[in-house]
């Protein structure tokens, strides 16, 4: 994936044509904007007015949600639509769905009233006398209440002698009996401590103008007005569904009319004019710059493009160009930041080296192809961005499995560079370190090729990831590796040390050397200063280099490590003895799964640690910002809702 090369367009034309020329230059093509009054400044003043479709808009949003009309475009252009007369047809329409919808929500809600006050007349079900009566009694007290069934009973035959109390049931409740007595007023206080002897609850008696009549004939009745309702809100939801059939087509029409011209008209904020003529500023992808200047030209506006390199580059926005493989590990890169224009982008150095690394430390055809079948399942079944970099890291680790000869950890099974014998243990780590070797170079070739495109000389030629840096790292590593591997007395060479103080001496005096070659020179810096700050960033280089390639030999480790966490597996499951049982079986199956999962996760974050922090920060700032041209998503109205 690479950068989309972008331009600056100033527009200027009629301040009439302002709304036209936003239409047509800014929602209908690739148009990043920008604040014209703060950029220009000037007389320039943002535009006033208020937006003409916004009523309009407000009320086709508050009609389709009464109808359920989910928001969705369809082409108005040629239709001949206008604020005004979409407001009229959005208010006749409204009317009608208004009254259909009202009707409907009465009718459902009084089937939800009356069948409320039926399930609260449900404990007294079976009592057979009017309950408005019973409740309205003055002679006697009344109290309803719950009592364990298995004490009714008694109660019953309790209370039958008093000749100044009954009791009697009216239904029953979560387990409970429901039930009420009536007592003289002089006998209240003692039947009710009667009752409460034997676990009589007192339950508020029902208060309301609904609660009388027979229980059982009301709640026949109320059962019967709450179907009926419901019926009839049915009846009344089939015209609603008939009208939004009937209007669809047209209402969502005018629908992306209104929206499309209210968020034109909510695009004047970003213009300027001074009474006469308006300026539009943005950018635009350079290959759209012949169509955008006829499309400008046919409006009677004109337009000058500046390219983003006669500018302050980092206030360009980046456009990226998609690519399937560069695609996979994109929202990595956008955790680390955005790249600065004319920075390189990361997404296919990602891909190729977090690859690679997995593999060297989790190299197994086995568990490699339960990792691609799993990351498979979360991006086709589960839609989760990361099942894409859990598939490309499964294949890495099939291919190095190869390498190993390990199928779930199994050496034996086929041929391969066995980790732990005849000392390669040794030379998987001074592998890995020379592979963080040369990735380091190559992040270090791709700040360099950065700094020559911002014109960056200090950054490209003399810093500690600049040209110098780079001679310096290859040489000291080369005459190591020279000298001490292939018996070649490179570090016994005068000139190799000279080469290297050489070096050295340019990255400490760097900045004054970028300076002297771009001719910019920082005032109020004496040469005490530079050198001083120039001996700490070669202090700070000759850590990070040192850090750096120190860093990658957890490669190796994490390759030694899950050879090792395999080897304990076998050894506890009884595999090494040739003893298969079916404990040891499982516990292979299990261990399998444990060193998998682990050691996935460790070793995820770990090569994502040498991404941002060995790699990337070489070469990548992360501060730029992308590339956002303005669209209208007609299917978001949660604002114009509300």
């Amino acid at each position: 994936m690479s950068t989309v090369k972008l331009l600056r367009v100033t527009v200027t034309g009629p301040a009439k044509d302002l709304d036209a020329a936003i239409c047509a230059l800014v929602l209908d093509r690739e148009f990043h904007p920008l604040p014209a009054v703060s950029v220009l400044g000037g007389k320039l003043k943002t535009p006033e007015g208020s937006d003409p479709c916004r009523a309009a808009l407000d009320s086709a949003v508050a009609l389709m949600n009464k109808v359920g009309l989910a928001p969705e475009f369809r082409e108005f252009r040629g239709e001949g639509y206008t604020a005004e007369n979409c407001e009229e047809y959005v208010e006749r329409v409204s009317a009608e769905g208004a009254r259909l919808v009202a009707q409907k929500n009465a009718q459902l809600s009084l089937a939800a009233d009356d069948e409320a006050l039926a399930a609260a007349l449900m404990p007294y079900y079976e009592l057979d006398t009017d309950l408005g009566e019973l409740l309205g009694a003055t002679h006697m007290d009344i109290t309803f209440g719950t009592l364990p069934p298995e004490q009714w009973a008694v109660v019953e035959k309790l209370i039958d002698p008093e000749p100044s109390a009954f009791v009697f049931r009216t239904g029953t409740e979560g387990g409970m009996l429901r039930c009420g007595y009536a007592a003289l007023p002089d006998d209240a206080l003692r039947i009710a401590e009667l009752m409460r002897e034997y676990g009589f609850q007192p339950v508020e008696p029902p208060k309301g103008s609904g609660f009388n009549g027979v229980p059982a004939r009301r709640i026949e009745e109320l059962r019967g007005a709450a179907a009926a309702a419901r019926e009839s809100a049915e009846r009344l939801n089939r015209e609603v569904e008939a009208l939004k059939a009937d209007i669809r087509e047209e209402l969502l029409r005018r629908y992306s009319y209104l929206r499309y011209h209210s968020e034109a008209h909510a695009l004047r904020t970003y213009a300027g004019t001074d009474g006469r003529r308006f300026c539009l500023m943005g950018w635009i992808p350079e290959a759209d710059k012949d169509g955008f200047a006829a499309e400008a030209r046919r409006m009677g506006c004109t337009c000058d493009f500046e390219r983003p390199d006669a500018l302050d580059a980092t206030k360009a926005p980046v456009k990226l160009k998609a690519g399937f493989f560069s695609q996979i590990f994109l929202p990595f890169v956008e955790m680390y930041g955005y790249p600065v224009y004319g920075e390189a982008n990361p997404s296919i150095f990602m891909l190729i080296t977090y690859c690679l690394l997995f593999g060297i430390m989790f190299g197994d055809v086995g568990q490699g192809a339960v990792l691609v079948l799993a990351g498979l399942y979360m991006f086709k079944k589960r839609g989760m961005w990361l099942g894409r970099i859990v598939m490309a890291v499964g294949c890495s680790a099939i291919v190095f499995g190869f390498v190993y000869g390990s199928v779930f950890g199994n050496e034996h099974l086929l041929p391969g560079f066995k980790v732990l014998e005849e000392g390669n243990a040794m030379t998987v780590l001074l592998l890995s370190a020379g592979v963080g070797c040369v990735l380091i170079v190559v992040s270090a070739i791709f700040n360099i090729v950065t700094g020559f495109r911002q014109r960056d000389y200090h950054k490209a030629l003399f810093s500690a990831n600049g040209i110098t840096g780079v001679l310096f790292l290859v040489g000291l590593v080369g005459g190591a590796v020279c000298t001490l591997a292939l018996d070649i007395p490179v570090m016994s060479s005068a000139a190799y040390w000279v080469f290297l103080a050489l070096m050295l001496l340019c990255v400490w005096f760097g900045e004054p050397l970028g300076a002297l070659i771009s001719g910019h020179h920082e005032p109020g810096k004496g040469l005490g200063m530079v050198i001083g700050l120039g001996f700490f960033d070669l202090f700070e280089a000759l850590l990070s280099w040192m850090s750096n390639c120190l860093s990658f030999l957890r490669v190796g480790a994490y390759s030694i490590c899950h050879v090792i966490m395999m080897l304990v597996v076998y050894t506890l499951a009884g595999a090494e003895a040739g003893e298969y049982t079916v404990g040891g079986v499982i516990g292979l199956v299990f261990g399998n799964i444990l060193v998998m999962v682990l050691e996935a996760v460790l070793v995820c974050i770990q090569t994502l640690r040498l991404e941002f922090y060995e790699l990337f920060g070489r070469f990548y700032t992360g501060r730029g910002m992308p590339f956002r041209p303005v669209t209208v998503d007609y299917s978001d109205v949660a604002a114009r809702a509300a």
